[in-house]
């Protein structure tokens, strides 16, 4: 009984100081002379300091506020309870095989309508994200909780895509192929899976190709499939990034034949056959990176840890174009690396609107929770 009090008390603690990041994020930091003269004042207390994991990202062993010590604390208590469950899977007789550093980002959005002759639209999305590796329970296999939809375009913007919390477990079974299978957290619980095959080929010039290919199965979108590619170059701090992704699924195929024979419907009369497709062309000056290999995130420009961007996009199906925007990124660093804020101005314009401009603008911060380096020079 006692160590299940302690486990829920914990769990609240962590809670908690997230929210406080946020918040603390916001507040003035104090001056680095002061943050210097009380290190040296309390040289004499080591009992006093707080100190720092050994398996932390480097930013959190320099610790200069209580906003990086709750962050390394929180960080450590949830890389120790999973380490403790992974643990538990270690074969009797066995060597306990080291569990690598986890990953949690968590971004908080909020995407304003500014249309003149409409009421003023906020709508908030949440974009949450783990990556948990447990050796221990199986090689290669992780367990992640995220709210990104495998079924959606890479480039679809987040707040018309499907952010339903989903749980499941990943694993690379060959090279370069990786499977997915988990459950929408929802009641009664509805599942998905899916197979995903990605590399890089890198060319001379520093130019660099992504293509990637994911079959899927929906409980919603039954069978599916989403292919894209990525070409990108750097000049300098200069990134020019060029995508083109399409997708087909049994739900658009019933949607599509429906809104083809419905005499109201923008598509009366052309049947887009369940495809859809986009185009993206991404021009920024970035002089830093985030360390990771999302490929959806790649084709956003979300992997940006610093920087300013202009995207243009067009999708459509195979009848058809949909809808064309034009998006101004800026990204960078609200608190150290591990804490950024977003502002992205949009205008699109869509067929079922009669091609009227809409202006919307979308602010937001993310949180990175990493057990290493978050950030890397774009070469």
């Amino acid at each position: 009984m006692a160590g299940h009090v302690s486990k829920t008390v914990g769990t609240c603690r962590a809670i908690t100081i997230l929210c406080l990041l946020l918040l603390g994020a916001l507040a003035p930091a104090e001056e680095k002379g002061a943050d210097t003269d009380k290190t040296g004042a309390d040289d004499s207390s080591p009992e006093e300091k707080v100190a720092p994991p050994k398996e932390v990202a480097p930013v959190l062993q320099a610790q200069h506020s209580w906003i990086d010590e709750s962050h390394s604390w929180l960080y450590s208590e949830s890389q120790e309870w999973i380490e403790w469950f992974d643990g538990l899977f270690v074969p009797e007789g066995e060597k306990k095989l080291k569990t690598p550093p986890s990953k949690f980002r968590l971004g908080l959005y909020s995407e304003f309508n500014l249309e003149t002759d409409k009421d003023f639209k906020l709508v908030p999305v949440v974009d949450l994200r783990t990556d948990i590796h447990l050796p221990n329970l199986e090689r290669r296999l992780r367990l992640f909780i995220s709210t990104e939809d495998p079924t959606a375009l890479p480039d679809e913007d987040a707040a018309e895509s499907n952010n339903e919390l989903r749980v499941g477990a990943t694993r690379d079974f060959f090279k370069n192929w990786n499977t997915s299978i988990g459950v929408k957290a929802r009641w009664p619980p509805e599942a998905f899976a899916n197979v995903s095959w990605s590399r890089v080929y890198k060319l001379p010039n520093w130019w660099r190709i992504y293509p990637n290919l994911k079959p899927f199965w929906d409980s919603t979108r039954g069978l599916g499939a989403v292919s894209s590619v990525i070409v990108d170059t750097w000049s300098d701090r200069w990134l020019f990034r060029q995508s083109a992704s399409a997708k087909w699924d049994q739900r658009n195929y019933r949607d599509d034949r429906g809104a083809a024979q419905d005499p109201t419907s923008t598509q009366f009369g052309a049947d887009g056959e369940g495809y859809r497709w986009s185009l993206s062309s991404v021009v920024g000056y970035v002089p830093l990176l985030l360390d990771e290999e999302d490929y959806g995130r790649r084709v956003s420009g979300s992997d940006v840890a610093d920087g300013w961007a202009l995207r243009g996009r067009v999708d459509g199906n195979i009848a058809q174009v949909l809808s064309y925007d034009i998006t101004l990124f800026r990204k960078g660093p609200l608190y150290k690396d591990y804490v950024f804020y977003v502002i992205a101005p949009e205008i699109q314009w869509e067929q079922e609107n009669g091609w009227k401009p809409e202006y919307t603008v979308q602010i937001g911060v993310e949180v990175l929770l990493w057990g290493q380096k978050t950030t890397r020079s774009p070469r």
